[in-house]
């Protein structure tokens, strides 16, 4: 029975810490044509202010995991918080695009030290009756983070604040973090068991090389028309991967220091765990290709824009509160949570097939789509997690970071190629529609692998 009295009051400091790294996502993405003009950057430019921050925080966040494990959680935590601070001070200050470009480097270091202590912090905190609670609480931050981001970037960025305009969408960063280091130092208590170990500086090393090599083809490959070298980079990424995971094996055997333990990969509930959290992530394909769709052909104006998605982040900021208090296993919960989701893409896709302009219908089916995507985050969450023991839950969260990351970046650039690639084809409407229901489809795989699922945690 868990008696440290101040872990609900610490998961809301912990919660509103880890809010910053899908809000400073959402957000910055409204204010790209405002930097356009600002800089005069060009559109690499501007793609870059947004993948330096993804790639940084994906190569990073197993990192930031095992340095929970070692120095303690509150101490990680608080750091990235200060990182996470100084360089959106840094961005909103920034002389020139290069240099913005660089400081979001910085806010992706500082989000790859907050994101992996909250589901290791749960697990540390909380006992296993609290968990769901608990996680459900974080689960709901991606919604709401959409939706915020959407709407709050596109009212700054329509208000008047002085000499400022696009740097609003940074410095709203400052307040939050400034509440969140006292609120986390008064609240959370000192981790009381640290690993006494060293870091795995070389198995750092290939593991974000592996990572950036698998990321950046994903993110640039449609820039570059997606040529031969491009899959090289990928292959080379892929085994890179593979020689990660024998070099850390070997440092078990020599009972060296490890960055990730291989057997977490090998036990099959969490692996199949994982899998599953890749493909729901293939909903970031719909945040590049709705916002697309609604300006470039639509002709509509970035508030309508950031509406148009309300139902969606809605839903997925309501979904982990509500399915919380619906007593189901997890294994049905699972099918739940996809099936909504699949379902919302397809008949959302459908309807857009037949009709240019978003509707009742589409909003309805969105919304669908959007709880779908909240059920089904926490449950994973949660199921992920409670098969790792507390020692390695820091590794465990990195894996499962590292998971949404990957499946987002892989999600927007499947989806994103398939729409672009037919607008020329099909047109704009029937495209989108195309892309839509491809994000649907590709939940079939995760629903698969959660009936595989199913026979160890039942």
């Amino acid at each position: 029975m868990n008696t440290y009295p101040k872990r609900w009051q610490a998961l809301n400091f912990l919660i509103a810490g880890a809010f910053l790294s899908p809000l400073d996502y959402f957000i910055v993405n409204m204010a790209l044509p405002s930097i356009k003009k600002a800089f005069r950057a060009s559109d690499h430019q501007l793609q870059m202010v947004i993948a330096i921050y993804g790639l940084t925080y994906a190569a990073l966040v197993v990192c930031g995991g095992r340095l929970g494990d070692i120095y303690g959680r509150k101490k990680v935590f608080i750091s990235g918080l200060y990182t996470f601070l100084f360089s959106s001070l840094a961005c909103a200050f920034s002389p020139d695009i290069t240099w913005l470009i660089i400081f979001r480097l910085f806010q992706g270091v500082g989000a790859s030290l907050l994101a992996p202590q909250v589901l290791a912090s749960i697990k540390d905190l909380f006992s296993s009756q609290e968990q769901p609670g608990a996680v459900s609480l974080f689960s709901s931050v991606f919604g709401l983070a959409s939706v915020v981001g959407q709407l709050l970037g596109g009212l700054l960025l329509s208000m008047h604040w002085g000499s400022f305009s696009w740097e609003m969408v940074f410095l709203v960063n400052v307040p939050i973090t400034m509440i969140c280091i006292p609120g986390i130092h008064f609240t959370m208590n000192e981790d009381t068991k640290k690993e006494e170990t060293g870091i795995d500086f070389t198995g750092a090393l290939l593991l974000i090389t592996a990572l950036l090599m698998l990321i950046c083809p994903l993110i640039f490959g449609q820039k570059f028309e997606w040529a031969w070298w491009i899959f090289g980079i990928l292959l080379g990424g892929i085994l890179l991967l593979i020689l990660f995971l024998r070099y850390e094996k070997k440092q078990l055997q020599k009972s060296r220091p490890v960055l990730i333990d291989p057997a977490l990969l090998q036990h099959k509930p969490f692996a199949l765990s994982l899998l599953i959290i890749f493909f729901y992530n293939f909903t970031a394909g719909l945040f590049i290709c709705y916002p697309y769709y609604l300006q470039q052909f639509l002709h509509q104006n970035s508030m309508q824009t950031g509406l148009a998605i309300v139902p969606y982040g809605l839903a997925f900021f309501l979904g982990p509160l509500i399915t919380a208090r619906i007593k189901l296993s997890a294994a049905k919960m699972i099918y739940v949570g996809l099936g909504l989701l699949t379902t919302g893409f397809v008949i959302s896709a459908a309807v857009f097939y037949f009709q240019q302009k978003p509707s009742l219908i589409t909003h309805i089916t969105l919304f669908i789509a959007g709880f779908g995507h909240g059920t089904i985050m926490p449950v994973m969450m949660r199921t992920a997690i409670s098969q790792i023991s507390k020692d390695k839950a820091g590794q465990a969260s990195g894996l499962v970071s590292i998971g949404i990351q990957i499946g987002s970046v892989t999600g927007g650039a499947v989806i994103g190629t398939l729409f672009f690639n037919l607008i020329p084809m099909l047109g704009f409407t029937k495209a989108f529609a195309a892309a839509v229901g491809m994000i649907g489809i590709f939940q079939l795989i995760g629903i698969r692998a959660g009936s595989r699922l199913r026979k160890f945690i039942d």
